[in-house]
């Protein structure tokens, strides 16, 4: 207790906690609500203010026990003993601090966390323990006042700045990316886990090697440690990109065999009923008009509201992406995606202030008028226009007129 009380970790928690638990309310927007994969990866992102407070607290303590003069005499402990002793307060810090954040998104998760989650948290606590260790080694090295905020500093950056550079496979190394998981139907790639945990595997040990090392002849090999750590996570990490994500087994989604057929995660069987009831409705309300759907559904929240499943199943009538000439010259159907999409969501029967709030004024603008068409003519007006979402030649109609819609009339 004695230790924990007068450790530089206890007044650092002081400052660090309540920073971690404001911040992580932020975090939490981020957060696919339900979904253990993304509470977990998202938590990874404080690690960018746990892991330089923890790095510059054992640096403080390396240099206080450097100013002791204890290793220049003959201590009975080994000199990774002492380290030990003196970094743990800093452990309990960064194991808090790691955990504090899963605490304040525990309400944005359900069920148990899986292996994969315990794998993120895994990581965190090794990312925490290997800059502790390096941290101390350093409080020998760096003159006693500069080496808690040289540390803090370089770690801090270590952590931040690699999200800023190119290219992108350099974030994968330090362990704060993994926030870049999950959507619903992502896990974490385990990649994006084993790069950054060879990284910190050889920072760890190379604090190891150096701190109970006694000669510059093993002390030599420690810069030697990181750099394969540093070369071994590269290796691993590069494929990835930015990505720390990748598709979840299809393995695990539930189908039925309504029209459209709606396959649910595990996650989102507690609202089976509901949404395929709805989900069938609004097919049927497009199908008198017409207009196919998807045969297969599936949907990106765990909960998702009435509005959203409406959507979902409307917009699989039409193409999620620009057609490849977009790529390379003008898209005249550009212009016809907005007013589609509104007059799709609204027929499968989302309500108005939905479509109002997720669409411009001009685009419900025009679904008013076309909805005042009759049920043909607005079958008509939706071909014309959904056509020219797949080729880069034809002229989208908008104009409900009658005319127009026969293609005599057409957008400028």
């Amino acid at each position: 207790m004695t230790l924990l009380r007068t450790s530089s970790a206890a007044r650092a928690a002081v400052l660090l906690m309540p920073w971690l638990a404001s911040y992580s309310t932020q975090v939490s927007q981020w957060v696919t609500t339900g979904y253990w994969e993304s509470v977990a990866a998202q938590s990874s992102f404080l690690l960018g203010f746990t892991v330089p407070a923890c790095a510059a607290c054992a640096a403080w303590e390396g240099a206080r026990i450097r100013r002791s003069g204890i290793l220049t005499s003959t201590p009975v402990r080994s000199p990774l003993a002492i380290a030990l002793s003196v970094v743990t307060p800093v452990l309990v810090l960064g194991l808090v601090a790691v955990l504090l954040p899963l605490l304040m998104l525990l309400p944005y998760a359900q069920g148990l966390p899986g292996g994969a989650s315990f794998a993120v948290i895994g990581l965190e606590l090794l990312v925490v323990t290997a800059h502790s260790f390096l941290g101390y080694a350093a409080g020998f090295v760096l003159p006693r006042l500069l080496a808690a905020p040289a540390v803090l500093m370089a770690v801090w950056l270590w952590m931040a700045y690699p999200a800023a550079l190119e290219p992108f496979w350099i974030r994968q190394l330090n362990g704060h990316n993994l926030n870049e998981c999950c959507a619903l139907d992502q896990v974490v790639d385990g990649r994006a886990v084993a790069a950054p945990a060879l990284v910190a595997g050889g920072l760890l040990l190379a604090a190891v090697i150096w701190i109970q090392g006694r000669r510059f002849a093993a002390r030599a090999l420690a810069p030697v440690v990181v750099a394969l750590g540093l070369a071994a996570g590269a290796v691993i990490g590069m494929p990835l990109g930015y990505q720390a994500g990748v598709p979840r087994a299809s393995s695990e989604l539930s189908c039925d065999a309504g029209t459209p057929a709606v396959c649910l995660w595990p996650e989102q069987m507690q609202e089976a009923a509901a949404i395929r009831s709805l989900s069938s409705r609004a097919a049927e309300r497009l199908a008198r008009l017409e207009v196919p759907v998807a045969t297969e559904l599936t949907l990106p929240a765990v909960r998702p509201r009435d509005d959203q499943i409406i959507a979902s199943v409307a917009l699989s009538a039409i193409p999620s992406e620009p057609p490849r000439c977009a790529e390379s010259g003008p898209w005249p159907g550009n212009i016809a995606q907005g007013p589609l999409m509104a007059w799709l969501v609204q027929t499968a029967g989302a309500d108005m202030r939905f479509v109002q709030g997720s669409y411009t004024s001009e685009d419900v603008r025009t679904v008013k008028q076309v909805m005042s068409l009759p049920e043909s003519e607005q079958t008509r007006w939706f071909r014309k226009n959904a056509a020219t979402l797949k080729n880069c030649v034809e002229r989208p109609a908008l104009n409900p007129a009658p005319a127009s819609v026969d293609g005599s009339q057409e957008t400028p």
